[in-house]
C-alpha cells in the first residue's frame, strides 16, 4: 500500500480504489462530478487501456479542464466526458460498473454558486445502484461549506434507508478537526 495520509479524503478514496481494483481487467468506472479532472485521470489510469471511465459534469468549464488534463496525461483514450448532470446517468450508461466517485460541492476556482445538491445527487445514486456489480462501490465525498451541510444531511438520510441485505454503507469523518472537514460515504453492494 502506498503511504498516504488518511486525513485527505480524496487521497484515501484513491488508495481504496487502487487497492481494490489494481489487478482487475475491463474495469468500468464513473466519475459523477469531473470538476478539474483529477478523479477522472486517476480512474482512467486504474482502469487501464481495456477499461472505461465515464465522467459527468454540468459545467462546460469542468469538461474542458478535464479534457485538457486527460489529453496531456494519457497515452490512450479510455474515457467519455459527458456535459450533463449526473442525475441523468441512465441516459448514458447501460452496462454494469465496478465503482463510482462523487466529489461534491462546487468547481474550485469557478463560480461557487453552482453547486451539487442533495436532490440531484440522490437521483444519481438511485440510477447508479442497479448498475453496480456485486462488491461494487460508490464513494461520495461530501462538504459542509457550500450549503451549510444540507446536501450531506440529505445523502445521509437517504443512505440510511438502503436495504441492509443488499448494501453496506460506511460513513467516515475526521473527528478532531474544527474547520468543517469533508466526510466520506461508501456504498458497497453485497448481492
Amino acid at each position: 500500500m502506498e503511504d498516504g495520509k488518511y486525513g485527505k479524503l480524496v487521497n484515501f478514496v484513491h488508495s481504496l480504489i487502487k487497492q481494490s481494483y489494481c489487478e482487475t481487467e475491463n474495469l468500468r468506472f464513473i466519475d459523477a462530478t469531473c470538476g478539474n479532472g483529477f478523479d477522472t485521470l486517476f480512474l482512467c489510469k486504474v482502469a487501464g487501456q481495456n477499461g472505461h471511465v465515464t465522467s459527468f459534469d454540468i459545467q462546460e468549464q469542468a469538461i474542458a479542464r478535464t479534457k485538457d488534463l486527460l489529453n496531456s496525461n494519457m497515452e490512450y483514450v479510455n474515457y467519455e466526458l459527458i456535459h450533463d448532470s449526473h442525475e441523468y446517468i441512465g441516459k448514458y450508461i447501460n452496462h454494469n460498473i465496478d465503482a463510482a466517485v462523487f466529489n461534491l460541492g462546487y468547481l474550485p476556482y469557478s463560480d461557487k454558486t453552482v453547486t451539487t445538491n442533495g436532490e440531484t445527487t440522490i437521483r444519481a445514486m438511485q440510477n447508479m445502484l442497479p448498475l453496480l456489480k456485486k462488491d461494487g462501490r460508490i464513494f461520495i465525498t461530501t462538504y459542509i461549506t457550500h450549503d451549510t451541510g444540507e446536501e450531506m444531511k440529505d445523502i445521509s438520510f437517504y443512505l440510511r434507508s438502503l436495504d441492509k441485505t443488499e448494501y453496506n454503507v460506511l460513513h467516515i469523518n475526521l473527528i478532531n478537526k474544527e474547520n468543517t472537514p469533508p466526510e466520506l460515504f461508501i456504498i458497497e453492494k453485497n448481492a
